[in-house]
């Protein structure tokens, strides 16, 4: 039971308001739509990266280790297989997890180096209308073991968000299939099949979130699967 990662998710690149598949739609495509895979839905299994589980409750029964694919892209990004932590979870059939990463940053003075706080603890005095200051990232041993995880010099610098699409099957999938599902994912203009076999709840929108819940389909859905009046 192969897991394949790709780097982000269908329409990471479209621009706000525009629909693209969750991961329920996802799963849709692959098995319904399009019949690429047949995933692996049973929640019992859990992929992780110590390796295969059965959960029965608290306990989890160890199957084997992974078999796993990464996309180039992936590789391209600076990602690889040491970069995912060793209790990371991928669970099963389809899943679009997100890690985010934030950069702490200082207040130094540009001219000595120091931070602000170092400067005054010197107990000298300090023109703070004369001081030049800079915003630098803190060095922190987070931050550190963090970056040690990525392909050397690919690691972003300031604060950031890593999209990630997680697919599991049953069986190894034939590669035209697998470069299929790596075109729909990771390929901002890539067009589905068949658009009007898939139902609202396979899509979601691409926006930022207003605090309200949404009581029915965007206009952007509803022109997709042609059910606006």
């Amino acid at each position: 039971m192969p897991l394949l990662i790709f780097a982000g998710f269908p329409g990471k690149q479209r621009p706000s308001g525009a629909a693209y598949l969750n991961a329920g739609g996802l799963a849709h495509c692959v098995e319904e739509v399009e019949k690429l895979a047949i995933l692996e839905h049973d929640p019992a299994i859990h992929y992780s990266k110590e390796g295969v589980f059965i959960v029965n409750g608290n306990h989890g029964e160890r199957q084997g280790p992974v078999e796993y694919r990464l996309s180039k892209q992936l590789e391209r990004d600076g990602i690889t297989w040491d970069w995912f932590p060793e209790h990371y979870g991928f669970g099963n059939g389809t899943s679009m997890p997100k890690s985010t990463a934030i950069r702490e940053t200082m207040l130094i003075d540009h001219d000595s180096g120091m931070g602000i706080p170092d400067l005054i603890a010197t107990g000298r005095v300090v023109d703070f209308i004369k001081l030049r200051v800079q915003m630098v990232p803190k060095p922190t041993e987070g931050w550190d073991k963090y970056e040690a995880r990525w392909i050397p010099g690919t690691c972003p610098q300031e604060s950031h968000i890593v999209h990630l699409t997680c697919v599991v099957t049953k069986h190894r999938i034939p590669e035209f299939a697998y470069l299929r599902l790596e075109q729909i994912i990771e390929q901002p203009g890539a067009s589905l099949r068949d658009v009007e076999r898939y139902q609202p709840q396979h899509w979601s929108v691409s926006r930022k979130w207003n605090g309200q819940p949404d009581s029915k389909p965007s206009k952007e859905i509803e022109r997709l699967i042609g059910t606006s009046r």
